[in-house]
């Protein structure tokens, strides 16, 4: 007996599309084809541009969840600490840590999108607002913890930039990223540090 016949329009064949671009982008880097990801999940391309109508929107869809899910994360991390300054912010980091792990290959993703999003705002959502957003709310989260009491506010949503951005760039690279910062991943010194010293 044959198996039924994937509905391009069934509810979850945006989540499905959505993981399977994951996946490709994981694998492939931002070069990923949408054929292979609409392969991954049971569709044609046709289908997936159904539901994404370029690989820009796919890849704002994709920046989307995993914001979100960090978003989710991080709220869930602040409430956990019981507003202790050291143990807020060493949670917030632990979730962003676990996030990377899990989400391999969006950094490359976070990356093209912010580099080729348009400088007048036409082309849809876009990235580097969202990243935007994400720097704020990780701000939010630092000064509600005290950060204040220790920088200047300023000084402390740039520090959160530069170890945000630096981290994706590093991620996005992969193994090429070894010649730029070596075989040591220095982001929990550098948070700890600003943040915790």
């Amino acid at each position: 007996m044959a198996r039924p016949k994937r509905h391009p329009d069934s509810p979850d064949t945006r989540s499905q599309i959505l993981e399977a671009a994951r996946i490709e982008f994981a694998a492939h880097g931002i070069a990923a084809p949408l054929e292979a990801i609409a392969a991954r999940c049971g569709i044609r391309r046709p289908s997936l541009l159904h539901h994404f109508p370029s690989k820009q929107a796919l890849i704002a869809a994709v920046t989307d969840d995993v914001l979100q899910k960090a978003r989710e994360r991080i709220v869930a991390a602040m409430g956990a600490s019981n507003s202790d300054y050291s143990s807020t912010l060493q949670n917030v980091m632990r979730v962003l840590r676990e996030l990377e792990a899990e989400e391999q290959g969006v950094g490359g993703v976070l990356m093209h999108g912010m580099l080729n999003e348009s400088e007048n705002g036409e082309g849809g959502a876009e990235i580097s607002d969202k990243m935007a957003e994400f720097i704020e709310l990780l701000y939010v989260a630092m000064t509600a913890a005290g950060a204040t009491d220790k920088h200047p506010a300023d000084e402390i949503r740039a520090a959160i930039a530069h170890l945000v951005i630096g981290e994706v760039a590093r991620v996005a690279l992969g193994s090429r990223a070894t010649k730029l910062w070596g075989k040591s991943d220095g982001i929990d010194p550098l948070f700890n540090a600003y943040f915790l010293r």
